[in-house]
């Protein structure tokens, strides 16, 4: 009777670890793909450089107003500017002016180069601005048409901001025909 219970039980433990697969243990996670609306909205075609400048005698806090069609969560700032050096990018909340997110970012002439930041979380609908101080920038344009508003991805740009002078201060004034700088950020929507 003991050697029945005995089979009976290893039996049963068989039956559970042969049902218990290495496959049932893996669970796939499925991480949304970073988006970079600037990069994209210059890859497009939809802009292109008309000029360049570097170590012009005015320095702005220049970039672009936008809205996510998703939360998220932007997780790096970007610029590509035509010198090696280092620049303030800024992440603003526009509805209360509030910085989101300040970082230092080291210029690859030429080349688009991103910082991490720590991740900060974005509300669909809200609207935030992205600058950079510099002045050294690239002059986009689109013909004379209007660059903005635009959709990118899950992102809405609409405007092209700027403010004279190196202080930290969130420009008031926006174009929809002109884009001045380069900045960008690592945008990652919620599934």
């Amino acid at each position: 009777m003991k050697a029945q219970k005995l089979i009976w039980g290893l039996i049963i433990i068989g039956i559970f670890f042969n049902s218990c697969s290495k496959d049932d243990d893996e669970i796939e996670v499925v991480e949304a793909t970073s988006q970079y609306p600037m990069k994209s909205l210059i890859e497009s075609g939809h802009m292109q450089v008309n000029y360049q400048k570097v170590n012009s005698p005015s320095t702005f806090e220049m970039g672009y107003k936008f809205k996510t069609f998703k939360s998220g969560k932007i997780t790096a700032l970007g610029i590509r500017v035509p010198n090696n050096e280092t620049y303030r990018a800024t992440l603003w909340n526009v509805e209360t002016e509030a910085i989101l997110a300040t970082v230092m970012v080291v210029s690859s002439s030429g080349l688009l180069s991103f910082e991490d930041i720590e991740p900060i979380t974005i509300d669909s609908g809200t609207t935030y601005f992205v600058s950079v101080n510099t002045n050294d920038y690239y002059q986009f344009t689109n013909a004379g048409n209007n660059l903005f508003p635009i959709e990118m991805g899950d992102v809405l740009i609409s405007g092209y901001g700027s403010n004279y002078g190196t202080s930290q201060t969130l420009p008031t004034t926006f174009s929809e025909t002109s884009y001045l700088g380069m900045v960008d950020i690592k945008f990652v929507a919620n599934n």
